[in-house]
């Protein structure tokens, strides 16, 4: 009884704090729950779930990606310096996401064939894309006018459901169809789980960790782009605040229904406690500050308390 009632905290202890929090914020604050305010909680989040749905993509091969954040400002300004350029919007988009590649494949070869850490080539690429940031700006902003077909990326709507929650959710869902229902995905699974038997398996890891660190870089570029989109113009520093709220995202995914193991749905949830967590303390007037330090003690006792259950299961 016991052991089921541990399991059960593990599996859904983090769904469950989702509930309670949204459960919470929905008796408290008037108009909390209506449609307007969910649809704008899922807009706010829609581009931290992208990008961290790209470094979930690393995670699940055994790796980290520190470059991210820089790679999607990167994107972000180049995109937008193309299209004020006059540019045709599609191709600056194509563009913006072939620098995201280049980095997310130059990331897996020097971490799969020179050996380096991913940890050190990416916190390395990172501050190379930081630095082309600002030699192609100049530190300075980018504004004008852009496309509205190339705005509407982001500002736009389908049948009431904005743009930016649309691409949120195909992401999402193409992240966990990829992984879950392709035998790509299960080889990156099986990559991260275990590299040495996944290779006597003739899996061949150094392609699906390459492939696993692309689409963290490519995540992150898409997001770029759709952040200029959703401004309408592009700054040096664009994407930065993405960085640690990308890690806190993936982190909380990683105590959803397994532990320890990155999952695309899992990113999702936490991404969506995180908004939730925002939306209802901004509503409630609270300051910035209060909402980072509540969010990173809300992190601490996730991982905490699934992990001392984890070792309490393991023990018997």
């Amino acid at each position: 009884m016991r052991s089921s009632i541990s399991s059960n905290i593990i599996k859904y202890g983090t769904i469950i704090a989702l509930f309670l929090i949204f459960l919470t914020f929905s008796i408290i604050i008037p108009g909390f729950a209506n449609k307007t305010n969910l649809l704008n909680i899922l807009k706010q989040i829609a581009l931290l779930t992208i990008i961290s749905e790209g470094f979930t993509m690393c995670l699940i091969v055994g790796e980290l990606d520190l470059s991210f954040a820089n790679v999607a400002s990167l994107s972000s300004v180049v995109v937008a310096g193309l299209i004020l350029k006059g540019v045709n919007p599609a191709f600056s988009i194509l563009l913006a996401l072939c620098v995201g590649a280049i980095f997310g494949i130059v990331n897996g070869l020097l971490i799969t064939k020179v050996g380096i850490l991913s940890l050190i080539t990416t916190l390395a690429t990172g501050i190379i894309a930081g630095g082309m940031v600002y030699f192609y700006t100049k530190g300075v902003s980018f504004y004008g006018e852009m496309p509205q077909s190339f705005l509407n990326l982001a500002r736009g709507s389908f049948l009431g459901i904005p743009s930016l929650v649309i691409f949120m959710f195909i992401i999402v869902i193409f992240a966990h169809i990829f992984i879950n229902r392709t035998v790509p995905g299960r080889h990156m699974e099986a990559t991260g789980g275990n590299r040495l038997a996944a290779r006597l398996s003739g899996i061949n890891t150094d392609l699906y960790k390459i492939l696993g660190m692309t689409f963290s870089s490519l995540g992150a570029a898409l997001t770029g782009i759709l952040l200029t989109a959703r401004l309408g113009s592009a700054n040096p520093e664009g994407a930065s605040g993405f960085l640690m709220d990308g890690f806190a995202t993936a982190l909380l995914g990683m105590t959803v229904l397994t532990v320890g193991k990155p999952s695309p749905i899992g990113t999702f949830v936490g991404a969506l406690l995180i908004g939730i967590l925002n939306n209802g303390m901004t509503l409630l007037g609270s300051p910035y500050y209060v909402q980072d330090i509540t969010k990173g003690v809300i992190i601490i006792l996730a991982v905490t308390i699934t992990s001392f259950q984890a070792k309490r299961l393991e023990g018997g």
